[in-house]
């Protein structure tokens, strides 16, 4: 008799808002998604959003309610469905708040949560401090990475798949006063397809950006912190490279997301895997262009500098705070001056800065009207001539300025003064 229910229950049609109910592709992924039965029901998108919304404050309250449950039972166990359905919906809050990090805090009393949204850290929630201990174990598991070492700093990476979207989690743990904190960089698992065109970069730069990307040899740097868009604007330029018949290789630690087309090669430093090594491996690989993810060392950069002599251009980013510093941290690696200024066609320097966006509200104070939305990004161009092409960072910033695309105060915590 059982078996006859749940037969007929699988049979009941699941109803799906979407809006074009004529849209076979969607429809098909759906169906292939929740293998049941579908009844599309068109709705505008804002209706739709509004269901979202909804459905995911129905989440909250059951999760909330699972969690409270837990604390009650005193049930610590990283394999408990509440601990399971909390760090998913972390990822997933994250994810629909377009945070590129995940920061789990753990305080003498709580376990902070914090996103960080267009480069600012945004506080999400804070929990009980005894949840820091299973929550953190369950992400250990998903990384692959040591759950019984407390003590040492540990890195792992796992995929995480929602209906939405899919994304490469990139985890981080450090030993703090009260526990382990770590730190989760979210990279989108598909091709953005950003373009060189789509990446608001001033026309002058831009002609001069493409024209070293259709360089046959030498040495191109894209410098920055760390969430700056240096790998987007470097796979920007490789996606036109890509197009010609040639053979593009990079390296990077770890791969962000597949560039089809380019042999994507992983480092894994662990096994002793580095840059360097997968470098001159990828020499005797016949390539023309090679995408090196990062300078770190002075074995890399004199390879990355007989390669750029040799044939084959070379792209690689440096964590320096200008271009101009680029060439200092490079000849304090070892590398010779008359070698890297015949190889070098080029230093990028970027950042991004917020948007500014005002309400509508003019009785609203000026201070509270504005706000940001989004970011855009700021930079600058050094030729090995030692002129820029277009400006330099700041002079860059300040027409942003003018143009009432961002405001002073975002450049000075961006650029500082």
């Amino acid at each position: 008799m059982e078996d006859n229910v749940d037969s007929r229950e699988s049979d009941i049609p699941l109803k799906i808002a979407v809006p074009n109910s004529y849209d076979e592709f969607l429809l098909e992924k759906i169906r292939f998604v929740t293998q049941q039965r579908i009844v599309p029901e068109q709705h505008s998108p804002a209706e739709i959003r509004l269901m979202h919304s909804r459905a995911e404050a129905m989440d909250d309250e059951d999760l909330l309610q699972d969690l409270k449950r837990l604390e009650q039972s005193r049930i610590t166990s990283w394999e408990s469905e509440p601990i399971i359905n909390l760090v998913d919906s972390l990822i997933v809050k994250a994810l629909q708040k377009k945070a590129t990090d995940i920061h789990l805090e753990p305080m003498a009393d709580a376990l902070r949560v914090r996103f960080r949204i267009d480069g600012m850290l945004t506080e999400y929630r804070t929990f009980p401090q005894w949840f820091a201990e299973p929550v953190l174990i369950r992400l250990k598991v998903m990384a692959n990475v040591d759950i019984t070492e407390r003590r040492l700093p540990h890195d792992g990476s796992f995929a995480f798949e929602n209906f939405r979207e899919k994304v490469n989690v990139r985890l981080s743990t450090i030993p703090i006063s009260n526990g382990e904190k770590c730190v989760l960089r979210l990279h989108p698992a598909n091709d953005t397809a950003e373009t060189l065109d789509s990446l608001h970069f001033s026309e002058t730069a831009l002609h001069a950006i493409r024209r070293i990307f259709g360089a046959p040899q030498g040495l191109f740097l894209v410098t920055g912190p760390t969430g700056s868009g240096k790998t987007t604007t470097l796979y920007a330029g490789l996606r036109e490279i890509i197009q010609r018949k040639i053979n593009v290789t990079t390296i990077e630690d770890p791969v962000e997301y597949e560039l089809r087309g380019a042999n994507q090669v992983p480092v894994n430093e662990k096994c002793g895997f580095t840059f360097a090594v997968a470098l001159r491996s990828i020499l005797r690989q016949d390539p023309d262009v090679i995408l090196v993810g990062e300078i770190r060392d002075a074995e890399t950069a004199q390879i990355a500098l007989r390669a750029a002599q040799t044939g084959h251009l070379v792209l690689s980013t440096l964590h320096t705070n200008s271009a101009e510093a680029a060439t200092a941290r490079l000849l304090d690696l070892g590398v010779q001056k008359s070698i890297l200024d015949e190889a070098l066609l080029g230093v990028f320097a970027q950042r991004l800065v917020r948007k500014k966006a005002s309400t509508s509200n003019e009785n609203e104070p000026q201070s509270y009207a504005t706000c940001y939305n989004g970011r855009t990004v700021v930079c600058e161009l050094l030729l090995p001539g030692g002129s820029y092409a277009d400006g330099t960072i700041q002079e860059n910033a300040t027409r942003l300025i003018q143009q009432g695309i961002t405001d002073e105060e975002e450049v000075k915590r961006v650029l500082g003064s």
